[in-house]
């Protein structure tokens, strides 16, 4: 698989003009980037339709979709234009709820896949709680003959789903994030190398580009010497990511996690002293 994965730089928006604008320019360095190859797959941050904050949240009514609006429009468009599967962010309106989510357009510009974040995080610098409602479903999708999964910048920290995803078959997971620099940024990369390995699996975190963002990390299913994980700098970047099943086959053989899981652990007795 050839992946295309935009670590972009996301001005204000404040207003549908400014946002319409943003996918503008954001279509035309697409463009750019697919002038001499289309990739298999292009991969925007969480919310990259738009502003991160509280000042935006507070204009969602602006800015939101209901996946037949003007965001999902303008990426289907594209997508149908360049013969490629989209992943972007977007505020997701629906049954009376907004959800930070990650949808997915085909390359027929059809929805492909919709993925409500499970964990809203109201922690740091992140108020989205009280803006956002919780997604009630996982989305596992196939792009170009891979077994694809979905999770959310803070869905990370929460072990069971990495492994939920891994269980169906996942063989790629991506992972759109906004993380700035508060206490969190510290021990993202740490957990995105242990829930790629734990998995045996390629991971994309892909953040927004910026001095207090940045920093997107692309892992493969075995970190070593030989292959480390591939960090973005803080600046606007695009990338081609080179996707390998074998990579994946021979991960997997060579650190035998599938043979030797124990499902026993929730019921093994505890040892306690007399």
């Amino acid at each position: 698989m050839q992946l295309l994965a935009g670590q972009i730089t996301i001005p204000r928006t404040r207003s549908r003009e400014e946002q319409l604008g943003h996918l503008d320019r954001v279509a035309e360095r697409i463009r750019g980037a697919c002038a001499r190859e289309t990739p298999d797959l292009i991969v925007l941050p969480e919310l990259a339709a738009q502003e991160y904050g509280d000042d935006a949240f507070a204009c969602l009514d602006a800015l939101d979709d209901d996946l037949a609006g003007p965001v999902v429009t303008a990426f289907a468009d594209l997508a149908r234009e360049l013969g490629t599967t989209i992943a972007f962010g977007v505020a997701r309106y629906a049954d009376g709820r907004r959800h930070i989510s990650q949808v997915l357009v085909g390359p027929d510009g059809r929805l492909a896949g919709v993925y409500d974040k499970l964990h809203c995080a109201q922690f740091g610098a992140s108020g989205e709680a009280a803006h956002f409602s919780p997604g009630e479903r996982l989305l596992v999708t196939e792009v170009a003959g891979w077994r694809v999964g979905v999770m959310i910048c803070y869905d990370l920290r929460f072990p069971e789903l990495a492994r939920r995803l891994a269980r169906e078959g996942v063989e790629l997971i991506l992972h759109p994030v906004a993380f700035t620099r508060d206490f969190s940024f510290a021990s993202w990369h740490a957990f995105v190398t242990t829930r790629a390995m734990e998995n045996q699996l390629y991971w994309l975190s892909l953040n927004r580009a910026g001095d207090n963002w940045g920093q997107s990390l692309f892992c493969p299913p075995l970190v070593d010497d030989d292959h480390p994980p591939l960090a973005f700098g803080s600046d606007e970047q695009w990338h081609w990511l080179t996707l390998d099943k074998e990579t994946v086959r021979r991960a997997r053989q060579r650190l035998p996690l599938a043979r030797d899981r124990r499902d026993d652990l929730e019921v093994l007795p505890l040892w306690r002293p007399d």
